[in-house]
């Protein structure tokens, strides 16, 4: 008797990480994203369901899928799965840069020279597994590396992530901030836990901040960086230096155009996401 069936779900590749959320939301205990796909831009993501709401999540998936062009569906029955193992299995360290790594609990290598974050998969957004993450670490580094950081900023801290990498690189003040007040304890906890006890961490966004700061970083949503570009450019320093992720290539436009007086100073790509670092225009 078949018990769970697996979905593979072939889409553009900026549609992976919300189809993803989308099914966890869904119910479906385990999903695989960034499965490399049959053709460039596009990815395979995999979930698997109990064959007793197959039924129901093939039908929001239908109806969530119609908007997506060329989105592609397969079906199979899927035997008993250790859950904990595939789990674990797409979660392992991940190096980034020169100097950071990010790990899971159960995987926390040896790399010497290297602050090695340990930080569980799937708390909260910023885990070292997405592409924008990835490339708010490399910038955090090299902007740090490259002198002159006594204070910085994280916005949308989420699980802490980048406030932590700050830290643990040397900044001796880092403040940290998320509009989500249910994310700060797991943040907190992480922060500790990492050596990074001294970053300050508050439920707010950045109008809120009198301060201003060295370094201000942004991984947030486009809409958001919009909305929120005075207030981030106001506690940016006058020489500061001002990163922003979570963006799309077709989005960098829009983005860009809100922060007037600034000057994109570094882009970082992977495939469809960019991070950007600014400068205000002398």
């Amino acid at each position: 008797m078949v018990s769970w069936l697996r979905l593979r779900v072939a889409v553009p590749t900026a549609s992976a990480e919300s189809l993803a959320d989308f099914l966890l939301a869904e119910g479906a205990p385990a999903v695989v994203r960034d499965i490399e796909g049959p053709t460039p831009g596009r990815v395979v993501v995999e979930a698997h369901v109990p064959a007793t709401t197959h039924a129901r999540v093939a039908a929001a998936l239908a109806a969530y899928l119609a908007p997506i062009p060329d989105a592609a569906v397969e079906s199979a029955p899927l035997g008993d799965v250790d859950w904990e193992a595939v789990y674990r299995r797409h979660h392992p360290p991940v190096f980034i840069g020169r100097r950071l790594a990010v790990a899971p609990p159960w995987d926390v290598p040896e790399a010497q020279g290297r602050e090695v974050i340990v930080i569980e998969p799937g708390q909260a957004f910023g885990t070292g597994q997405h592409a924008t993450t990835r490339m708010c670490l490399e910038e955090i580094e090299a902007t740090v590396a490259g002198g002159g950081v006594q204070s910085a900023l994280d916005v949308g801290t989420g699980s802490g992530l980048l406030a932590a990498a700050l830290a643990r690189l040397g900044v001796p003040s880092v403040v940290a901030l998320d509009v989500d007040a249910a994310v700060l304890p797991r943040a907190r906890a992480n922060l500790d836990c990492n050596g990074a006890r001294e970053v300050r961490l508050f439920c707010g966004r950045a109008d809120a901040c009198r301060a201003r700061f060295d370094l201000v970083v942004a991984n947030l949503l486009a809409d958001a960086l919009v909305h929120d570009a005075a207030a981030l450019a106001s506690v940016t320093a006058n020489d500061g230096r001002l990163v922003i992720s979570g963006l799309l290539d077709t989005q960098i436009e829009v983005v860009t155009a809100a922060f007037a007086g600034w000057r994109t100073a570094r882009v970082r790509s992977d495939d469809r996401w960019r991070t950007l670092a600014l400068a205000r225009t002398p």
